[in-house]
């Protein structure tokens, strides 16, 4: 079976690269931001016609209570800035009747992961996450969301979701909380530990699935 890793930044996952190679996955760095991952993740599907995605990256995070350095898999995704704010409220494009919150490959307005028994497999916690384009600052924002129960945000998780939805591809998004939402000083960031943490728990997880199949293809 085919891996495909797919990275922002090959800064997030380079402790893995050496040993990704030895294991035959196939690794696409996408950049950063939704479009470029689009694009990129649409691209190297075409080339390399994987099995299963596996996407690795870091990721700010609502909760305060989750301690910096943790890695998680992100159950569901959602794009947080295709929309309009107004009034003190944020608008999606479901919310204005642009479109249905049932279009494919959407559900009820997000994008989930619906192969169960990988996500039950990957050992990790799983949490509920936000795309964004430009990173929340606004503080009203980040509350909107934290209440919403999003617990990550990052710049290509929904872009994952939504491609490998379409194709057909089963998928994983792993992350590792690096700062919480809001804080710009990054002397308070662990950026080194979640790095390594989430590059332990890659490693992890593609060792599993390679040795064993029926991880990626039961639902």
């Amino acid at each position: 079976m085919g891996i495909l890793i797919v990275a922002a930044t090959s800064f997030e996952i380079r402790p893995s690269l050496r040993v990704l190679k030895k294991s035959n996955a196939d690794v696409s760095i996408t950049g950063v931001g939704c479009p470029v991952s689009v694009y990129s993740i649409t691209k190297a599907i075409e080339r390399y016609r994987p099995s299963v995605i596996i996407q690795a990256g870091i990721a700010g995070g609502f909760d305060r209570t989750m301690p910096l350095g943790t890695a998680v898999a992100v159950l569901q995704d959602e794009f947080g800035d295709i929309g309009v704010a107004e009034n003190g409220q944020w608008r999606s494009v479901f919310d204005m009747g642009f479109m249905k919150a049932g279009t494919q490959p959407f559900k009820e307005g997000v994008l989930k992961n619906p192969n169960k028994t990988l996500l039950k497999h990957c050992g990790l916690e799983r949490v509920k996450a936000v795309t964004v384009n430009e990173v929340t600052t606004n503080k009203a924002k980040i509350n909107l969301l934290k209440n919403r129960g999003l617990v990550l945000e990052s710049m290509e998780g929904a872009a994952l979701h939504y491609v490998a939805l379409m194709e057909k591809v089963p998928f994983l998004q792993i992350r590792g909380l690096s700062n919480y939402v809001g804080e710009r000083d990054k002397s308070r960031w662990q950026m080194s530990e979640a790095i390594t943490n989430l590059n332990r728990e890659l490693i992890r997880i593609v060792g599993a699935v390679s040795s064993e199949w029926s991880i990626v293809n039961n639902e």
